[in-house]
């Protein structure tokens, strides 16, 4: 979400508060205080698209449309979110997938690149990620960016809105 509006100089915290926390990392509940800053955005609108964009990918080989819900989800053997399934021709990776169970940590850069080529998504110009409802999609997209991807863009209403949306195709099993 920050880089969609330009700001880049962001962190995530691998692994969670429970990790930092497991290793000794100090924390404190005292107030922090900050100087005064301004935040001139410079909006990258091309990092969200919305189902229009999804419904031309389906049949355009130069983009890969990746699932980051469960395989579950994905097979269409849970109705979570309205009809049951994917959006056509997606592919998918889980977000958990990304990370490492023991540790809650995004898995080494090696590893995942192997699940995104494996997908697909390395001969990708272009790879949509999507959901539920845009969150989990922006692990994987996180991660590509991380990878050296370069255009990434989340379907943020993504299950939510597709699956309820009769007029817009979608495939199981």
């Amino acid at each position: 979400m920050l880089r969609a509006f330009g700001f880049d100089n962001a962190a995530v915290l691998n692994g969670g508060w429970q990790k930092w926390q497991a290793d000794g990392h100090p924390v404190s509940t005292s107030p922090a205080r900050y100087p005064a800053a301004t935040f001139n955005p410079q909006p990258r609108p091309d990092l969200f698209v919305g189902k229009d964009a999804v419904l031309a990918a389906i049949d355009d080989s130069h983009t890969c449309t990746i699932n980051a819900l469960g395989e579950a989800l994905h097979k269409g053997d849970d109705k979570r979110y309205g009809r049951p399934g994917r959006v056509p021709g997606s592919v998918n990776i889980p977000a958990a997938s990304l990370l490492a169970p023991e540790t809650n940590r995004l898995l080494e850069p090696a590893a995942a690149a192997k699940h995104f080529a494996e997908a697909g998504s390395d001969k990708a110009e272009r790879i949509i990620t999507y959901c539920g409802g845009g969150i989990a999609a922006t692990l994987d997209a996180f991660l590509l960016h991380q990878l050296g991807y370069e255009h990434i863009a989340v379907y943020d209403d993504s299950m939510s809105e597709w699956a309820k949306d009769e007029s817009l195709p979608i495939e199981t099993g």
